[in-house]
């Protein structure tokens, strides 16, 4: 799973220069990688294949409200570093906020493929350290097409999957920590903000977060249908 996210987006780098650049990276990061290969897959795999269900991902009311608070206290603790040390500033506009949206909606692809399904099974087969190094590895990787900044990111993967082991709970994480973070370092830190700021990502992010909602509702009402008609027999 992990080595097929990476591939998919290096293929990124071969339509960059190109007139079908925006197009491409619409099929291969938005479909393919991220609603594909990273939601649909692993809610998939794991209804089918974990007794645990969800939880095996780090979404679950186990330790929520320390999960949330904890959240919210780095994610402050984080702002005010970065606005201590770096003198710009996210001027909040239109554009701005087109980015935004498609960065928290990239995120929910980054809790669950990433930090929930890929950490899972890295766990289970190497252990918690191991896992985290791994994850870190594969987080900066997935960055490849796109935003190619693999030193900084492995540390990135490695303080967000440290922090998700406090509680084991991605909520934890996601979405004022993660978010303060991959934001702020998108739009101010790097270039790769910039392609963000249209119409068209707005457009892209509002499509992806209704697919994986249809996706979630109709998988799940599939799956009690089905639990159901077990039970009947």
């Amino acid at each position: 799973m992990g080595i097929l996210i990476i591939l998919l987006s290096a293929s990124m780098i071969l339509f960059s220069n190109t007139s079908l650049a925006t197009f491409m990276n619409i099929v291969i990061r938005d479909f393919l990688m991220i609603y594909v290969l990273g939601f649909c897959f692993p809610l998939l795999h794991i209804q089918k294949n974990e007794a645990d269900k969800y939880r095996v991902l780090g979404i679950t009311k186990n330790k929520l409200a320390v999960s949330l608070t904890l959240n919210i206290v780095f994610a402050a603790i984080l702002l005010s570093i970065f606005i201590w040390k770096t003198p710009a500033a996210i001027t909040f506009n239109y554009k701005s906020m087109y980015a935004i949206s498609y960065i928290l909606v990239a995120g929910i692809f980054e809790m669950i493929c990433i930090y929930g399904f890929i950490r899972h099974y890295l766990e289970r087969a190497f252990g918690i350290i191991p896992a985290i190094l791994l994850t870190a590895v594969i987080y900066s990787l997935h960055h490849a097409g796109f935003q190619p900044e693999f030193q900084k990111l492995f540390f990135v993967g490695v303080m967000y999957c440290s922090v998700f082991y406090i509680t084991r709970n991605i909520f934890i994480v996601f979405p004022f920590f993660w978010g303060v973070g991959a934001v702020w370092d998108v739009l101010i830190n790097s270039t790769a903000g910039r392609s963000l700021q249209s119409t068209t990502t707005l457009f892209v992010a509002i499509g992806l977060l209704i697919a994986m909602s249809l996706f979630a509702v109709v998988k799940g009402y599939l799956y009690e249908r089905e639990r159901k008609i077990k039970k009947q027999l």
